[in-house]
């Protein structure tokens, strides 16, 4: 069975950056930590038992949205076979939070048949680089799903989360998305941007995936309704682990996935991009 190492940049970066205004490259005083170069091939080899010879398949890309077309080809070429394992090694979930396009996923996408759920739309109010991995499993690629997220050294602080007082609209989304989870803060996971309403039963302590179908209408009140309205349907469920790193360990992977995600790394990160594709066979 097929199992991938979904790889971004920025998990080599501390503190984490969340929910940023700005569209450009992270500033380098806004960067406590940068792994160095041994500590990147370290991680790769003792906590992901991967070695520069043999090489695996793999592919390196800017924006992480780029990880679903990739892995449609794959499994087009045959070079991948579904469902596959993915263990998302980075500092975001990516399962969806902070835009609309969660809307799309639920009440447009979901009512296709899986065979024509493969080419979404693409954009910040659909498919982009804060969703991929939900889209993935809307088309059942995925077989179960490990968030191996960074343990961070240093006290924890936002970036970009808008000035004066003010949200941003990010933000704003952010609450209101977490608010349809009817769960008391002491529930919350010890990370920042898992979507409660794509768990089973809105509870990310399940450690299971349920993505649901919504009437379009019925979106609205997901986020502001005191008791979410009934799904259509329910897509098959997906086992889901949540994973420190200093606590991550897999020695079977069988092709790699590398994220630059420039919005959330510094330029001076790149030059661990090299180092890391002498792991991989671009394929």
């Amino acid at each position: 069975m097929d199992t991938i190492l979904d790889l971004d940049l920025d998990f080599f970066v501390w503190p984490v950056a969340h929910w940023r205004g700005s569209t450009g490259r992270l500033e380098d005083d806004e960067c406590e930590h940068l792994a160095s170069e041994d500590e990147v091939r370290s991680f790769l080899e003792q906590r992901c038992h991967l070695r520069r010879d043999p090489k695996i398949p793999g592919q390196q890309f800017v924006e992480h949205r780029d990880a679903f077309t990739v892995w449609r080809r794959w499994l087009q070429d045959g070079e991948l076979h579904a469902p596959f394992g993915v263990m998302h090694v980075d500092a975001h979930a990516d399962l969806g939070l902070g835009d609309g396009g969660w809307v799309y996923l639920v009440a447009e996408l979901l009512a296709f048949p899986v065979d024509k759920r493969s080419e979404p739309r693409l954009g910040s109010d659909a498919l982009n680089s804060s969703n991929y991995l939900a889209f993935a499993i809307a088309n059942r690629w995925v077989r179960d799903l490990t968030y191996v997220f960074p343990t961070n050294p240093f006290p924890p602080r936002r970036v970009g989360s808008g000035g004066s007082g003010t949200p941003s609209p990010e933000e704003t989304i952010r609450k209101l998305c977490i608010a349809t989870n009817q769960h008391h803060l002491e529930d919350q996971p010890p990370v920042e941007d898992l979507m409660r309403m794509h768990f089973q039963n809105s509870d990310w302590k399940t450690g299971l995936i349920e993505l649901k179908q919504y009437r379009p209408e019925d979106t609205t009140a997901l986020v502001v309704a005191t008791q979410a309205p009934a799904p259509l349907r329910a897509e098959p469920v997906v086992p889901f682990h949540l994973t420190p790193s200093d606590a991550f360990e897999f020695s079977a992977f069988t092709h790699i996935v590398v994220a630059q995600s420039p919005q959330f790394t510094p330029e001076s990160a790149d030059k661990l991009l090299p180092v890391i594709a002498e792991y991989f066979t671009p394929s």
